[in-house]
């Protein structure tokens, strides 16, 4: 009896138990309330007039070392391939992840410029399993939505870009360390140096850090240096020319850490290109047109047209 219940239980097993990381286990329409197309209209007119008639939304469950993690996709309705970007989002937890408003306003605006957007919640969040690690092993659902790309057949995954927002600058960072597969990102107030952000904020330290880096107590300075790109800049892959932008009044991630960044990336010679918004917070909203238009461009320029790496050594009359 006891041999039967056993292989009763082996049949029923669930099916995620054999898949492999980047399966899509579920996905279904994200149905956007009247209410928060009234807050985009209210914030950007124009931008929800495009998305009601030009982007589909899904949420979706995918798979991540093994554990159900929550995403969204964000994709032009005309058929055809488009290049992909994958946005990574900020904040941690609950705190600055993907809402309704930020999924139309970021996301979808990024589809309306014809790419396949795909985004984590990051383990641990919105009904995911596990828990995020503000740059460990939750690194690991960024690049586990390059096979999600992969099952959508409007997604060419010949060209994925990056990009991300203060801890998703971070995020970014990190995956340039680990791969060349990006061939454009772009990083906006992102933590380059956790030494300076946990100085300037040392709430940062004992509500995010102490609470969701694993050992910290006891492997604090690892720690720190293995999520800060200042201390690993010539890591970064060469071959994807990254746009860095800052707002100069920005208190949550001081510009500061863009600065040392970016004259570490001058001398190794990464094709970059810098922009300190005068007078800008950390959402540069103060420029917020601006910081769109330069986005589109590069992802245009090096991810939807493939043109050629700038030349970085001195060169002219």
């Amino acid at each position: 009896m006891l041999k039967t219940i056993g292989l009763l239980f082996l049949f029923v097993l669930p099916s995620v138990s054999f898949a492999q990381d980047g399966t899509i286990l579920e996905k279904t329409t994200y149905t956007v309330h009247d209410s928060v197309w009234l807050q985009l209209q209210a914030f950007d007119v124009g931008l929800a007039a495009k998305l009601k008639d030009s982007v589909d939304f899904f949420r979706i469950t995918y798979l991540s070392d093994g554990l159900k993690v929550t995403g969204f996709i964000a994709e032009p309705k005309a058929k055809g391939t488009y290049p992909c970007i994958i946005s990574n989002r900020g904040g941690n937890r609950d705190f600055g992840k993907w809402n309704p408003l930020g999924i139309l306003y970021f996301l979808g605006r990024m589809a309306n410029w014809n790419y396949v957007v795909v985004a984590s919640q990051y383990r641990g969040n919105d009904g995911g399993e596990g828990m995020e690690e503000f740059g460990g092993a939750d690194v690991n659902d960024i690049f586990n939505l390059i096979p999600v790309l992969d099952q959508n057949p409007k997604a060419d995954t010949s060209r994925i870009g990056i990009e991300g927002t203060s801890r998703g600058g971070m995020m970014t960072y990190l995956c340039l360390k680990r791969s060349c597969r990006f061939k454009a990102a772009v990083v906006t107030a992102g933590m380059a140096n956790a030494f300076l952000n946990t100085a300037a904020r040392p709430e940062m330290e004992s509500g995010v850090f102490g609470e969701l880096v694993p050992d910290y107590t006891t492997n604090r300075e690892q720690g720190l240096k293995d999520r800060s790109v200042v201390f690993w800049a010539d890591q970064l892959c060469k071959t994807t020319p990254l746009l860095i932008m800052h707002g100069s009044a920005d208190w949550r991630v001081l510009p500061e850490e863009s600065l040392e960044l970016v004259g570490q990336l001058y001398a190794a010679k990464h094709p970059l290109r810098f922009i300190l918004f005068e007078g800008a917070d950390h959402g540069i909203r103060e420029w917020r047109d601006e910081r769109f238009v330069q986005t589109k461009r590069h992802f245009d320029y090096y991810l939807r047209d493939g043109n050629p790496l700038p030349m970085m050594e001195k060169h002219g009359k």
